[in-house]
């Protein structure tokens, strides 16, 4: 799939929002939103590696 620049650095800007609200209820200890942050940042992750596994 040839993705467009602008959306893989979309996915890869909010893989980094993802991760940093994960650690922070990690670190408040808030687990629901923790856990649904991490299933955020894997998916995120998944759209990431299909946008981007066969190259341009």
């Amino acid at each position: 799939m040839n993705a467009p620049a602008w959306r893989i650095w979309l996915v890869v800007a909010l893989m980094c929002g993802w991760g940093i609200l994960t650690i922070r209820f990690v670190t408040k200890q808030e687990w629901p939103m923790a856990l649904l942050c991490a299933v955020l940042l894997i998916s995120n992750g998944v759209t990431l590696y299909r946008l981007t596994k066969h190259g341009k």
